[in-house]
């Protein structure tokens, strides 16, 4: 069985809302609609320069921390990684 976990969660409601298609969204970042969906699933790397691309684009308005939450690390990875200060 796979498993299927909503990448984005909050990018994927906005694009809802304005009605902002992954392959419009893959058009302006220089991939296909394929790669593109790929990366907002989760199953290949985002890069940073990608999502700064589809925030100042789409939603300019939105938080990119808001859009991308789920690249964010939290407290517990901070611990794992010896990042504390």
């Amino acid at each position: 069985m796979r498993d299927s976990k909503i990448m984005f969660s909050n990018l994927r409601a906005e694009m809802a809302r304005e009605e902002i298609t992954i392959g419009k969204i893959a058009e302006k970042v220089g991939v296909n609609r394929d790669t593109m969906g790929r990366k907002l699933s989760g199953k290949a790397p985002l890069y940073l320069n990608e999502a700064f691309v589809i925030n100042r684009i789409f939603f300019p308005k939105e938080n990119i921390q808001y859009l991308f939450k789920e690249l964010i690390a939290d407290k517990s990875d901070e611990e794992k990684l010896n990042l504390k200060n």
